[in-house]
């Protein structure tokens, strides 16, 4: 683990030795004096006393106990978490905001039972020119197969130009270790709008995207449709996270903050119970910034946020550093992967695996994809495999320890990998 070029990250020791004390040996000698010879009497027959002498008496050492090495057992080291014990199912499903008439296509990621996913067909990612990105896990399943819950939710919000499922394998890992997660896109500023060029304002946006992670909590809660219902029966309402990329990491803090943009101001949603940005875009501060120090002090959950060293897009610093300066999140985790880079928080190096590489792929998707992997899949930059297990691992410990029974990654609980940049508070 390295360290943190504006902070001194604490490493624990792997083994720690009890102090042993040692006592002196004492030893004492008590001897009597000989007793004294009476003087010879010149008139009677002499007689002589003999010497009486008293045989030492020795006491015994006292001596301490002998001393004692207690060494406690090395810390483990850092291990992938690898894919949960439910197989995953995956459908899509129109929730209908009617207070703003906005409806918001979201995909839903669920635990199954494993069995149902042997013979059931992957689950496949559109693109409107019609190329398809076919998932390694999941698999198209209808919410009534879902498993028993009820399971934590966790509402997922991608980042500008980009699509609700471009981290499917980050919510197919979730969903794998029992969590249930949404995720819509934010109409106006996905990778659609964008290849189109019709996408919305910043400030539009910044208002839309906090406001659409609420309306899809509230459709899923109050059982809106029958397809929003059935998700809400197999959720714990109490036990939400959100989670996102970029703009959607913005989004993450400002459902948990409140945020006012312009004229209109969107209070915190209380049900909120754990953050995961990634990445997120959060601005320097000033006036023109995304969230200003005062929004993120109105941060008390726990969070974790997790952002590539070498991200040029919405660098640690000012973003991350201002996030971790002013929120007051409990707590409040940091890491840094070292050598990623902000599409490493996406598919998009799958994507030009597998899509960019067919021969009929649209001309269109391939430059698009082409254009965004230069931030996160070039040679140098964190293998993507890597930033898998790394995000993966973290977040699942993390959600674990906060809505169920698990532990936290810690310095005082595991070895930190060398390739990352840990700290907590």
């Amino acid at each position: 683990m390295l360290t943190r070029r504006t902070l001194t990250v604490v490493v624990a020791a792997a083994t720690l030795l009890a102090a042993c004390g040692g006592g002196d040996t004492t030893e004492t000698a008590e001897t009597s004096a000989p007793a004294a010879t009476a003087a010879p009497d010149t008139t009677a027959t002499p007689m002589t006393t003999s010497p009486t002498t008293q045989p030492p008496t020795t006491m015994a050492p006292t001596t301490t106990a002998a001393p004692t090495t207690t060494t406690e057992a090395p810390v483990p080291e850092f291990k992938s978490i690898g894919l949960g014990e439910f197989g995953v199912g995956a459908t899509t499903i129109v929730i209908d905001d009617g207070v703003r008439d906005r409806p918001l296509t979201v995909e839903v990621w669920f635990p199954i039972d494993p069995a149902d996913a042997t013979d059931a067909t992957a689950h496949a990612y559109s693109f409107i020119t019609g190329d398809t990105y076919v998932s390694a896990h999941a698999v198209s399943a209808e919410l009534s197969a879902a498993a028993p819950g009820p399971f934590p939710m966790v509402v997922y919000s991608h980042g500008s130009g980009g699509l609700r499922y471009i981290h499917s394998d980050y919510t197919e890992t979730l969903a794998s270790h029992g969590y249930v997660v949404v995720a819509p896109d934010h109409t106006g500023n996905t990778a659609v709008e964008l290849v189109l060029d019709t996408g919305a304002e910043r400030d539009v946006n910044a208002v839309n995207r906090p406001l659409d992670v609420i309306a899809v909590i509230d459709a899923i809660v109050d059982g809106t449709s029958d397809e929003a219902a059935a998700i809400g029966a197999v959720i714990d309402s109490a036990s939400i996270a959100v989670t996102g990329h970029s703009f959607g990491g913005y989004t993450t803090y400002a459902v948990a903050s409140g945020v006012t943009v312009g004229d209109t101001t969107i209070a915190a949603d209380e049900r909120i119970g754990a953050l995961i940005p990634l990445a997120p875009a959060v601005g320097d501060g000033s006036a023109d910034s995304l969230l200003t120090p005062d929004d993120l002090s109105r941060i008390g959950v726990p969070t974790l946020v997790m952002v590539g060293t070498d991200d040029a897009t919405t660098p640690v610093d000012p973003n991350v550093e201002l996030a971790w300066e002013h929120s007051i999140a409990s707590p409040h985790y940091r890491v840094e992967l070292v050598a990623a880079a902000h599409q490493s928080f996406t598919d998009v190096c799958d994507y030009q695996d597998t899509i960019a590489s067919l021969p009929d792929a649209n001309e269109l998707v391939v430059a698009f994809i082409d254009d965004y992997a230069q931030a996160g899949c070039l040679p140098g930059q964190m293998p993507i495999e890597r930033v898998k297990e790394l995000t993966n691992t973290f977040a699942v410990h993390f959600l674990d320890s906060v809505f169920g029974d698990g532990e936290m990654l810690t310095t005082d609980t595991v070895t930190m990998p060398d390739d990352i940049i840990y700290d907590a508070k």
